[in-house]
């Protein structure tokens, strides 16, 4: 192949591109996983509920932070049509204190033991009716923390201090950009309302599984589907926004800097095309000797910075406030495919350049 040739015969023009490539590969990664990362903090706890749909109060604009609901409406959520189980979820925010000093706040929800709202445990016990000051916190909960199973902690909330034991771990993620922490739901309603009566609401939402569930109302609730539910998220909007902006961005310089590179490249070899195409060669030809070339620097950047970013995934995983940079085989498989895209596009400018050759004209210019 011609094309592979010329890489051969120009090795540190075409190494400068393949590390441009590689660069651009690398921080077009790192910008998705930031994204993915980002959504595993802001709500990984409510993508993993057990359950097809979410009641919120219908005063809360989709947010768990301004849902409250009495019993008498969680009783009835529960009996909306199609639902087959029902769960009661209590959200409240509270400060820890972390190993390293610092004080840092974690997403305390109350559940009731033994319906769809009960996390599974990866470590120690669930909790039982009589853990009133027991927790089970998630594994990003202990690491800040310091913390294991059958540990103390000392939780501030209203001004106040409570003590809890940690009686299991789970591995649910976060909620809100914090770790998620289970406790029984007369728990979160101490430390919300302070257990004050039965005047306070009794949830912030309610779990619902079933068919046909979204989009169901009823007298003070609104049903919506955990997609809707994560996407008013307060922050994942904005933050999504702006992450899709950057990834644009990126692909955009990359397909720019492709698209130049071989431009100027194709420009230079105008007489050498010229005796291509005064030898027989198509068009076509010669411009998939130029594919060939942008197909092969673009594999190369990638599979330089693929292992790049996941060593630097790991590296930052170390830290104690650790970037949140998560990866999936998605990820990869979607940053390659539009990189190569964009790169393939990025050519059109060398491709009417070939198609504008006229051999006579270049071989002139060759004398």
């Amino acid at each position: 192949m011609i094309g592979l040739l010329e890489i051969r015969r120009r090795k540190v023009q075409f190494a400068l591109i393949a590390l441009i490539v590689t660069l651009i590969s690398y921080l077009v990664l790192m910008i998705n996983g930031l994204g993915v990362g980002l959504n595993v903090l802001a709500g990984s706890a409510l993508k993993n509920f057990d359950a097809d749909a979410i009641a919120y109060s219908d005063r809360a604009g989709i947010s768990v932070i301004r849902s409250e609901l009495s019993q008498e409406t969680v009783n009835a959520i529960g009996k909306t049509p199609g639902a087959e189980e029902s769960a009661a979820i209590g959200y409240v925010a509270a400060n820890y204190r972390r190993d390293d000093g610092k004080v840092n706040s974690a997403a305390f929800l109350g559940y009731d033991p033994g319906t769809i709202g009960e996390p599974k445990t990866t470590g120690g016990r669930a909790l039982t009716a009589e853990d009133r000051d027991g927790m089970l916190a998630d594994s990003s909960f202990l690491k800040a923390a310091g913390l294991d199973v059958g540990d103390q902690v000392e939780i501030t909330i209203r001004l106040e201090r409570r003590t809890f034991t940690i009686v299991g771990e789970i591995d649910e993620g976060a909620f809100f950009f914090q770790p998620a922490v289970y406790v029984l739901r007369p728990t979160w309603d101490a430390m919300k309302y302070g257990g004050s009566g039965d005047d306070t609401p009794a949830a912030s939402i309610v779990l619902l599984k079933g068919d046909d569930l979204p989009g169901k109302k009823g007298e003070g609730y609104e049903v919506y589907d955990k997609a809707t539910a994560f996407a008013n998220i307060e922050g994942v909007s904005g933050q999504q926004s702006t992450v899709t902006s950057l990834r644009v961005f990126g692909y955009l310089i990359g397909a720019l800097v492709i698209g130049v590179f071989f431009y100027v490249l194709t420009l230079q070899k105008i007489p050498q095309i010229g005796v291509l195409k005064a030898i027989g060669a198509s068009n076509l030809f010669v411009f998939r000797q130029i594919l060939l070339q942008v197909v092969g620097i673009s594999l190369i950047g990638l599979a330089i910075s693929v292992p790049l970013a996941m060593l630097t995934d790991a590296g930052l995983r170390r830290l104690p406030d650790a970037v949140p940079i998560a990866f999936t085989t998605g990820t990869f498989v979607t940053t390659a495919a539009l990189l190569l895209v964009t790169s393939i596009v990025g050519t059109a400018f060398s491709a009417r350049q070939v198609i504008k050759v006229d051999p006579i004209i270049a071989l002139g210019q060759q004398q």
